[in-house]
C-alpha cells in the first residue's frame, strides 16, 4: 500500500473552520486491490499538524536562504581599489 492522499480541512468544505465546523484529517492508502480511507482523531490530527509545521518551516528557511544566496551572488558589491 501507499499513501495516496492526506487532507486537512473543514469537515464541511463550504464553510470555514470553526467550533461548529472543525478541521478533520483524512488519510487514504491504496494498493492495486484496495483503498482504505480513515479520519484521524484530534490527537492524531495535532501530531500531523506539528509535523507539517516543522516541515514547512524547515523548507521555507531553506528556500529563503537559497534565494538570498542567489541574489547576493548576482549582485555582489564590487570592490573598487
Amino acid at each position: 500500500m501507499k499513501l495516496t492522499q492526506l487532507t486537512i480541512g473543514p469537515k464541511h468544505t463550504w464553510s470555514a473552520v470553526s467550533k461548529e465546523n472543525p478541521a478533520i484529517c483524512t488519510v487514504k492508502l491504496s494498493s492495486e486491490n484496495a483503498t482504505v480511507e480513515t479520519v484521524l482523531n484530534d490527537e492524531q490530527i495535532q501530531r500531523v499538524l506539528d509535523l507539517v509545521q516543522h516541515i514547512v518551516a524547515e523548507a521555507a528557511r531553506k528556500n529563503v536562504a537559497e534565494f538570498v544566496a542567489s541574489i547576493q551572488q548576482i549582485e555582489a558589491p564590487k570592490v573598487i581599489a
